[in-house]
């Protein structure tokens, strides 16, 4: 579950190139904000690389956690 003041990436979604979703591992993201209503996907505001913050959806982000290693996918 990803909480106010974690690093994540950004996923970026399936197409034609990609069938699943992958992370993007050259924009790292802190959050900044949470919004979370009863029955609704959990919001957060993120920003990437000292971007301008944007508002982002939960499954829009991949958390990152402490064993994760640099593996290409």
């Amino acid at each position: 579950m990803i909480k106010l003041g974690d690093i994540v990436y950004q996923l970026r979604r399936g197409g034609f190139i990609h069938e699943k979703p992958a992370p993007v591992r050259s924009r790292l993201g802190l959050v900044i904000k949470e919004y979370k209503e009863k029955g609704a996907i959990a919001q957060y505001y993120v920003t990437f690389n000292q971007d301008t913050p944007k508002w982002y959806y939960q499954h829009d982000l991949h958390k990152i956690t402490g064993g994760e290693r640099d593996q290409d996918d």
